[in-house]
């Protein structure tokens, strides 16, 4: 590996790392900070048959700061990098999220796509799914 392909690595995973710790810490404007400003998250809904895309802005929680500390009462989450590649200017991750919420538990893999855009690399997409966790051990796809 040569060391700008390892330098595009760290900077990639940085980028998404600082999207991960806004997203933990309700920090709405960091976890944003690495997204350009028009990118996409995407997902699909089986039960509709649609495919959803909304813009980074589009998603962002309207929460006051009294709602935030409420969330983070009831909210757990952790983000892990699983893997990264870099090719060139474009880039993706594979982010897996163990998450909480009143004592629901989902796991949520996002694959992130990054382009390295005016010499920095900007956050320019994802495609997710969550998987609810059951009580019993086992999985079912949502």
């Amino acid at each position: 590996m040569s060391s700008s392909c390892s330098s595009d690595i760290e900077a990639v995973e940085e980028a998404v790392m600082t999207y991960v710790e806004g997203i933990v810490d309700f920090q709405f404007d960091k976890a944003e900070s690495p997204w350009h400003q028009d990118g996409v998250k995407i997902s699909y809904n089986a039960e509709a048959k649609t495919l959803n895309k909304k813009t980074i802005g589009e998603t962002r929680p309207n929460l006051d700061q009294s709602q935030i500390g409420q969330m983070m009462k009831r909210v757990t989450q952790q983000g892990r990098i699983e893997s990264s590649d870099v090719t060139g200017n474009a880039a993706f991750v594979k982010l897996v999220w163990d998450f909480q919420k009143d004592g629901e538990k989902k796991e949520i893999t996002d694959y992130i796509l990054l382009l390295k855009i005016d010499g920095e690399w900007k956050i320019v997409g994802k495609a997710f799914n969550e998987t609810a966790i059951t009580g019993q051990g086992g999985t079912s796809s949502l």
